[in-house]
């Protein structure tokens, strides 16, 4: 009685060790079935966000946001969780002129902004003044613009439209916002 006591803690340890090691193999297969069925396989966190905030005509089960440390995908069936690089933050803003909509955490799949497809020019700078971004950029078909910054830091946007500027200040921390939206009225 005692060796087959012994045999089962035995046989049942060595099960659990091997469910536990089969988990992440089982996470990872259906991690990347998710993705090759809405297109994104073999693409880096980055180039997920860039397909999925660029395009207004990604399927309408999919649902996506992202915060400063994670890109959660979901389709009612299906969630997946992908991390942000650990020294990278993205931040997705939608000047305006006319209207907006509040946001703290954007979904790539909705947040919808008023300019869509013009350029404007984007000034951002840390607290000392050094330029961080300086350049001419495209709104996306969503009337957003999102950009990639570095990690940890207090920032200054600026942006400049048909005369108009919009200012606010960013943070681009773990718990940092990742949609600016009503700040960016174009005075």
């Amino acid at each position: 009685m005692k060796k087959n006591k012994g045999f089962l803690l035995i046989l049942g340890g060595l099960l659990i060790t091997l469910i536990i090691a089969l988990s992440p193999v089982q996470t990872q297969r259906a991690q990347a079935a998710f993705l090759a069925q809405y297109g994104l396989s073999g693409l880096d966190v980055k180039e997920v966000v860039k397909a999925l905030d660029s395009n207004i005509d990604e399927p309408k089960e999919l649902s996506s946001s992202i915060t400063g440390e994670h890109l959660t995908l979901q389709d009612g069936k299906s969630k997946v969780v992908l991390e942000v690089p650990k020294d990278s933050f993205y931040l997705s803003f939608a000047p305006y002129e006319n209207s907006s909509h509040p946001c703290g955490f954007h979904s790539l799949s909705g947040c919808r902004g008023e300019l869509v497809n013009v350029i404007v020019h984007v000034l951002i700078t840390d607290s000392k003044g050094t330029v961080i971004l300086d350049q001419d950029l495209e709104m996306m078909d969503n009337g957003f613009i999102g950009v990639w910054l570095p990690k940890n830091m207090n920032l200054n946007l600026a942006v400049n439209y048909n005369g108009k500027v919009a200012r606010a200040p960013i943070a681009t921390f773990a718990e940092s916002e990742t949609c600016l939206t009503t700040p960016l009225k174009l005075n």
